[in-house]
C-alpha cells in the first residue's frame, strides 16, 4: 500500500484509538460480576452474539463506558497517542465516532493528550455507524480507519479507502485491507521509526 498523506486520513474512535475490548472487561467484572469473559471470546461486534451475558448488562456496560471513558479506564491502544501527535504536527487529526456525545471523547483526550494534540483534533460524534462518509468526505479524506466491518465495506463501496484495525470481533470477516496496530499505522503514514515515548 503507498504511503497516506496524514492530511487524508480519519479515525474512529473505540476499537481503534481507544481500547475498548479491555475496558469492556474490566467493567463487566468490576461492576457487574462478569469476571471470566476474555477478549478473544469477543467474536462479533455485536457483543451479544459471541457472549453469555445478557444484552441489558451488555448495554449497560457500554453506556457506564460512553458516558465516563476515563473514570471506566478507557486507555488508548498502545502507540495510538504518539502517532497522532506526529500526526497533529503536519494536519488536523480527523476522528469521527458512531458515539452520541462528543464530551465524554473530548474529557478523554485532555487526559491522555499533550495540549498540542487538541489544538489540531477535529472531533465529530455521529450517533450512527453508518452515516461517517458525509463527515469523511466533508473534509475531503481519502482513507478511514474504523474497527466495524460493516463501515469499512460500506466506505469502501463508495469508493473511499477503508482499512480494517483488526480486532477480535472482526477477524475472518472481510478481505479489506486491514492494520493490526498503531506501529503499522505509522508506518502507513511514512514516519520513520521512533522508540516509545521519544520525540
Amino acid at each position: 500500500m503507498s504511503e497516506i498523506p496524514a492530511s487524508r486520513i480519519g479515525f474512529d474512535f473505540d476499537g481503534v484509538i481507544a481500547d475498548i475490548g479491555s475496558a469492556f472487561l474490566e467493567v463487566a467484572c468490576s461492576r457487574y460480576g462478569y469476571c471470566s469473559v476474555t477478549l478473544e471470546q469477543i467474536s462479533s461486534f455485536q457483543v451479544e452474539d459471541s457472549l453469555n451475558i445478557p444484552r441489558e448488562v451488555i448495554e449497560k456496560i457500554f453506556q457506564d463506558i460512553l458516558e465516563d471513558s476515563i473514570g471506566t479506564g478507557l486507555k488508548p491502544l498502545p502507540g495510538a497517542i504518539d502517532t497522532i501527535t506526529r500526526i497533529s504536527e503536519a494536519s488536523v487529526v480527523h476522528v469521527i465516532t458512531a458515539r452520541p456525545m462528543i464530551d465524554p471523547v473530548k474529557d478523554w483526550f485532555a487526559y491522555y493528550s499533550p495540549r498540542s494534540v487538541l489544538d489540531k483534533l477535529n472531533l465529530i460524534a455521529t450517533g450512527d455507524h453508518d452515516n461517517k462518509e458525509q463527515y469523511i468526505r466533508e473534509f475531503g479524506l481519502t482513507h478511514f480507519i474504523d474497527d466495524r466491518v460493516q463501515t469499512c465495506e460500506g466506505l469502501a463501496a463508495s469508493g473511499l479507502s477503508a482499512l480494517v484495525y483488526s480486532q477480535p470481533w472482526n477477524q475472518d470477516q472481510h478481505s479489506l485491507p486491514a492494520v493490526a496496530d498503531w506501529a503499522e499505522i505509522s508506518v502507513l503514514l511514512g514516519f520513520k521509526h521512533q522508540e516509545p515515548g521519544s520525540s
